[in-house]
């Protein structure tokens, strides 16, 4: 090879190495670029992450708040109108019960009178004093400044049997439950049976689809059953009271609209639906209404 040939190759590569070392340098820088990327497409994404699940977490405090707050004014509610309900249900015993008083007081005064008109040829005989009975006349004013009013309305309608000892429920849901039989047309003791059949009496009780309370009341899709018993009784079915109170609603419907009790009862326990195709089969009886209605004669003869 010529010299000049010779120099041409070495310039060449000399050249050619140049250009390679460019590219190499090249490359690494751009190889550092991606993973500077890279990582700041991370850091990125992971902000991005956790900006939206603080997003998620607030909004989640904020409607558990929302909840919560819903939740208490509806107690407080409820609360208030169970208060004027048992001032109403107290005023009216203690109206009852003066009444009882007056109309004894009356019977006490005329066999006195009638005693003294028979007797009246006997001087040894002494006429009652009239104006000893006459501070007795406002019984109700006397009963309610009683501290121990309450109480003493309470042993009275214990020994009526309006309220019972054998009943695991309160006395306050014992009287709920009565007055809403009595509005609502269902018998006291189909009540009781099916609170016993139901939860046992169980306050905290919860079904397998999500029933709730004594009565064990299906909250429906969406809460739309709960939804239409608050409507029909401005009751809350999820409160002791407002339980009560939309079951024994809801079973005097059904007896309104099907006028026979164990049907009623199959109503209560499958739903309208399901109670008619049990109906179309042939089945007027289920083991759910037999126990219903052998814990009713149970209540009645425990009642008397």
């Amino acid at each position: 090879m010529s010299q000049r040939k010779a120099k041409e190759y070495r310039r060449a590569m000399e050249q050619y190495q140049g250009v390679a070392a460019d590219v190499d340098d090249l490359k690494r820088r751009i190889g550092a670029m991606e993973v500077r990327h890279r990582r700041e497409d991370q850091m990125e994404e992971a902000a991005r992450r956790r900006a939206r699940a603080a997003a998620r977490e607030q909004q989640e405090q904020e409607r558990v708040r929302a909840q919560e707050q819903a939740e208490a004014e509806r107690r407080e509610a409820s609360r208030r109108r169970n208060e004027r309900r048992r001032r109403i249900v107290r005023r009216r015993r203690i109206t009852a019960l003066a009444c009882m008083a007056a109309l004894v007081l009356a019977v006490v005064w005329a066999v006195a009178m009638a005693c003294a008109a028979v007797g009246a040829d006997e001087p040894e005989t002494i006429l009652p004093d009239p104006v000893a009975v006459t501070p007795i006349t406002t019984p109700a004013a006397v009963l309610g400044e009683d501290p121990l009013e309450a109480e003493k309305i309470e042993a009275a309608l214990l020994e009526q049997g309006y309220f019972s000892e054998e009943i695991p429920l309160s006395y306050d849901l014992q009287d709920v439950m009565r007055t809403a039989c009595a509005e609502y047309g269902c018998p006291y003791t189909l009540a009781l049976a099916v609170a016993e059949v139901e939860s046992h009496f169980d306050m905290d009780a919860v079904g397998a689809v999500g029933e709730v309370g004594v009565m064990q009341l299906n909250p429906g899709p969406e809460n739309t059953y709960w939804i239409n018993l608050q409507a029909e009784t401005n009751q809350d079915p999820t409160t002791p009271a407002g339980n009560i109170v939309c079951g024994v609603y809801l079973l005097g419907t059904h007896l309104i609209n099907y006028e026979d009790t164990e049907k009623a009862l199959m109503a209560y326990n499958m739903g309208p639906a399901g109670a008619l195709q049990a109906w179309e089969a042939g089945v007027t009886s289920t083991e759910y209404t037999e126990k219903v209605m052998e814990a009713a004669n149970r209540w009645e003869a425990v009642l008397g």
